[in-house]
């Protein structure tokens, strides 16, 4: 009797010795476990990403592994209306521990605008601007700039800065934050 509980110990001891502790088997190669199921690797971890600058809700995010920039950007509550999204590649994939940096459109300043290198200009004009300059003032998104070049392309252009009035979407207190950055 006590030779055949001795046995059996030791076929266990032996099986226990070659099996990891969740019963998978150890050794052959074969990655299924003893009950003949493939063993598959759990991934659960989610690459993290550090979006900040003009989002809504700027912080640290996890994201499905195959995401893209602007799904980031999407989960931290999308850009702000004072975002600049044409420098960024929105297609790009995302990394582990990767910085997404949403930069703000170009402010006005006193006395003119401020280009991308920084150095001051005089104020936009409204007879020859494009999207992009009037994209850079405050307040003015792709939208809006769409609206003026349409109104000044349906009557000749401005001959005054008031006349800037009659777009949709400007009123009174938009063309007064907009009059020292705009000339006709």
């Amino acid at each position: 009797m006590y030779a055949l509980v001795a046995v059996v110990l030791a076929v266990v001891a032996f099986r226990w010795a070659v099996q990891g502790h969740d019963g998978s088997t150890t050794t052959g190669g074969t990655g299924t476990s003893t009950a003949g199921l493939v063993r598959r690797p759990v991934t659960t971890s989610m690459p993290v990403v550090h979006v900040a600058g003009e989002v809504r809700h700027p912080g640290v995010y996890r994201i499905g592994g195959n995401s893209r920039v602007i799904q980031a950007i999407r989960l931290a509550g999308g850009p702000t209306g004072r975002a600049n999204l044409q420098g960024l590649n929105l297609a790009a994939p995302v990394a582990d521990g990767q910085q997404i940096l949403v930069p703000a459109r170009v402010s006005a300043v006193a006395g003119g605008t401020a280009s991308a290198s920084g150095t001051r200009r005089g104020p936009i004009s409204l007879s020859s601007a494009t999207a992009a300059d009037l994209e850079a003032l405050d307040g003015v998104g792709p939208a809006l700039a769409a609206r003026i070049l349409e109104w000044r392309q349906a009557h000749g252009g401005f001959s005054s800065v008031d006349q800037v009035d009659d777009v949709p979407g400007i009123g009174p207190a938009r063309l007064e934050a907009l009059r020292p950055h705009l000339t006709p």
